[in-house]
């Protein structure tokens, strides 16, 4: 895995551009989880790792009992991309998210977005 990478904001949508399946409550009790990430009740949060080295901003939009979307912006490693979006779709796989890369508004599947920020990615 790329330990680089280069800036990103989006919007994280499940498949097709469908919520999330998954709720606010069960989203946000994962991410208080991760170390070092601090959440907000109102669905923002920051994740700080590396001695500042790794900066993740997010919100997460919610409505229905599912997560509509989430913004996410900030420079990570691949790892800590791949734990950031287990725990917000509490699903370790989540091949069929879909992303809008901002400002561009370019939809990309979460692979091609993967090898957009980090290169080359290996699949198991």
């Amino acid at each position: 895995m790329s330990s680089s990478s280069n800036p990103f904001h989006v919007y994280l949508y499940g498949r097709g551009r469908e919520p999330i399946p998954t709720s606010f409550e069960a989203s946000s009790s994962r991410l208080e989880g991760l170390p070092l990430l601090h959440f907000e009740p109102d669905g923002s949060f920051v994740w700080v790792r590396d001695g500042g080295g790794q900066q993740i901003y997010g919100m997460i939009y919610d409505a229905a009992g599912l997560i509509q979307y989430c913004e996410l912006q900030g420079k990570c490693t691949l790892s800590t991309w791949v734990e950031l979006r287990h725990a917000i779709t509490g699903d370790p796989a989540s091949d069929d998210l879909e992303l809008m890369r901002l400002p561009e508004q370019k939809l990309q599947d979460l692979q091609s977005f993967e090898q957009f920020v980090w290169g080359k990615v290996d699949r198991v």
